[in-house]
Order: structure tokens, then sequence, then C-alpha cells
């Protein structure tokens, strides 16, 4: 994720005003926060397109995507069990969001928004319907605590 620069502002809250804001210091306040949720979530934006530009690369680069081909071939002929195969391990370990295969250390909410996208549009896309997307409530834990670490390291609070 991009860096994020906000502005230090204390007087729109109780907890960290040290005097009591004028009603123009307050609107600012507000303001800038407004600003710098704003500024915090595009870049979590563009995190996620940038993540959906990538999506299942495996798929389509060498030496995967000859792999991927030939593996898929062999199930469609029923000569092996697709998720038995070489590529689908390669594939869950490298690429982010099969957090039901391969969950990453550093799990975040973008890879959970990722897996989430990835079930739809194949259910939809291939039988009209949606497997159940199941992410175990320590997984998610996790994603919500490593979102606010990489947020948290995102930030520069200037002046």
């Amino acid at each position: 994720m991009n860096k994020v620069r906000i502005r230090e502002c204390v007087d729109g809250d109780s907890r960290t005003a040290n005097r009591i804001p004028s009603i123009s210091d307050f609107n600012t306040a507000n303001e800038l926060h407004q600003s710098d949720v704003e500024i915090m979530m595009e870049s979590i934006g563009r995190e996620i397109i940038r993540r959906g530009r990538k999506h299942d690369w495996t798929k389509t680069n060498e030496p995967y995507r000859s792999m991927f081909y030939r593996e898929l071939c062999n199930a469609i002929e029923s000569k092996m069990k697709f998720e038995e195969g070489t590529w689908f391990k390669k594939h869950c370990d490298e690429e982010r969001h099969h957090l039901s295969e391969s969950c990453p250390d550093d799990v975040n909410l973008i890879d959970v928004i990722e897996m989430i996208c990835d079930c739809v549009c194949a259910g939809m896309a291939r039988t009209g319907e949606v497997y159940d997307v199941k992410i175990s409530p320590e997984i998610l834990a996790n994603a919500v605590s490593n979102t606010v670490e990489m947020c948290k390291n995102a930030v520069e609070v200037i002046e």
C-alpha cells in the first residue's frame, strides 16, 4: 500500500483536544479528518484494483499456465482430481486469496475481498450459483488486525 499523508489535528476529539476549539477550528478538524479517511480509503481502493488486475496470474503466466491447462484437461477427462494436482497447490501458495487452502500470515481484508469477488464471479459465471464462502473467525480476526497494521504503517502524519 502506498504512503498516506494525513494532517495532524487534535481539535476534533474530546480525548485529544487540549482546549475548547473555536467553531472554525472544530469545522476545520472535521473536514481534515474526512479528507484523511478519504485518502486512506482511496489508497486501499487502489490496492484492491491492483490486486484485481493481477488476480489468478498463475493461470496466465508461464510456467504455470501450461501446468494449469494440462491439469485442467486431465481433471476434465477424470485422469486426476484437480485439487490434488501440482498447479492447484502452487496456485494456492502463490496467490493470497485462497484463504481456506493457504492463508498467508499477514492476511488482510484485501485478501478477504479478493476471495469473495473470486468466489462470486466464478460461481455466477460458471453455474449461476455461488458456493458458501467460508472463512474462519480466526482468519477474519487476523485479517482485521493485519489491515489495521497495514494502514498504520502506511500513514505519515504531517503538520
